[in-house]
């Protein structure tokens, strides 16, 4: 009789786990209490009829679910540790709390540009298990996989040949009790590293490790690199903050690795930064608009004023997903010529704003909330309009993509704007 798997959850990494399974022979049942598995009830009794269980990151540790599954005998796979098992190349691991995304795949590009065959997974939108059953599931395959804290909770069966932890700051207090919570839940990747792997940690994370008294030894932290650095194109992300630190990382992973410096380089001239990531989208008047949907938390936002120059016309806001709001909004003040703020958080936020900045605009809608940013911001030369929230989109979008894509068509949509 074929192994049985349970699998929670009918989102993407439930459907991509069911895949594997299915290739490998395996039977499954896709659990999923909106109605779109095979069952709707997960319970102790039905839990008896399988060998295994793959939670997808969505459950987290109080769900009913997950609790009656790890509280069992039976084996407890992440999608992530379900599929890394079945991968037959090497897994470079990619986490923290911002560059995830930015960093995957700036090595999977340069692994490229070196001659290895490499994929992007993971956190990033496809998962380890549909790249385990792809024709780049080889022994000379190299797969960069991002991994959100979410994943990281379940570790069971991933084993890392590499692992870069870029940065740690506030984000998804909506899940973790404390920072501390937050931290060890990153901080269970370290036990997946093989006996000969290689880490590289960003000066944050080396702090709180000593912080929260975290030990690890096998650890470089990265710091910028002037000579390689140097080589760079003026028109690289990655000669302007907060890349410089991503481009740190990625080039102390090359050196560890042996790896040819002008691949890395290459990569990283030719890099697009992902949509929604500190892009320049238009110009009107000498104003520059900017979107940056996809800083999602405090960091993220406050990366992106910094690096700018020029009276910030910033749109912030969202739905609430906990950390210092006072804090945040005493930073943000010191950076921004006028604050417009909309969505779920912006009574809260707008309170604390008020107390550090005189010019602070409530909006119900998103919508509102650009439209009244641009047309302030229009009226002074070399102004920027910056949509940086700091918070989830989850209130008024599905995703911080339709959020960005909302803003591009509303800037695009002004008068004399003209797209970049």
């Amino acid at each position: 009789m074929s192994q049985q798997i349970a699998i929670l959850g009918a989102g993407i990494s439930g459907q991509a786990a069911r895949r594997l399974a299915h290739s490998l022979g395996f039977g499954t049942c896709l659990f999923d209490q909106e109605g779109r598995g095979d069952d709707a009830v997960f319970t102790k009794e039905k839990l008896q009829l399988y060998d295994t269980v793959v939670i997808s990151p969505g459950f987290s540790e109080s769900h009913p679910w997950r609790q009656i599954a790890t509280e069992s005998d039976v084996p407890c796979f992440g999608e992530l540790g379900f599929a890394a098992r079945h991968w037959k190349g090497q897994i470079i691991g990619v986490t923290g709390t911002n560059g995830k995304s930015t960093l995957t795949q700036l090595i999977t590009q340069a692994l490229e540009q070196s001659g290895k065959l490499s994929v992007s997974t993971g956190n990033i939108g496809y998962p380890m298990s549909d790249a385990v059953i792809s024709a780049n599931n080889t022994h000379q395959a190299y797969a960069v996989c991002e991994i959100s804290s979410f994943q990281a909770e379940l570790p069971f069966g991933l084993e890392l040949d590499a692992l870069i932890w870029s940065n740690f700051a506030e984000d998804h207090l909506d899940r973790y009790p404390t920072m501390k919570a937050y931290f060890c839940a990153k901080a269970k990747l370290f036990g997946t590293l093989k006996s000969d792997a290689v880490c590289v940690l960003g000066p944050q994370v080396e702090y709180w490790m000593g912080l929260l008294k975290t030990e690890f030894n096998s650890c470089s932290v990265a710091f910028e690199d002037p000579v390689l650095t140097a080589k760079l194109s003026p028109k690289s992300p990655f000669r302007h903050f907060p890349h410089t630190e991503n481009f740190a990382l990625a080039s102390e992973l090359w050196w560890m690795l042996d790896l040819p410096s002008e691949a890395l380089v290459q990569s990283a001239n030719d890099y697009v930064l992902a949509p929604h990531r500190l892009h320049q989208i238009a110009e009107c008047n000498g104003v520059k608009f900017w979107n940056d949907s996809k800083a999602t938390n405090f960091h993220a936002t406050l990366a992106a004023l910094s690096s700018l120059s020029g009276p910030i016309y910033w749109i912030g806001g969202g739905q609430e997903k906990g950390g210092d709001i006072e804090a945040f909004g005493k930073e943000v003040a010191g950076h921004v010529e006028a604050a417009y703020i909309y969505g779920s958080v912006a009574g809260k936020l707008g309170d604390v704003l008020e107390i550090f900045h005189p010019r602070v605009h409530l909006h119900v809608k998103f919508e509102d909330a650009v439209t009244a940013a641009a047309k302030a911001a229009v009226q002074y030369s070399q102004a920027n309009v910056l949509l940086s929230p700091g918070f989830s989109s989850f209130d008024q979008f599905t995703s911080y993509d339709e959020r960005g894509k909302c803003f591009n068509s509303l800037v695009l949509g002004l008068k004399d704007v003209q797209a970049r």
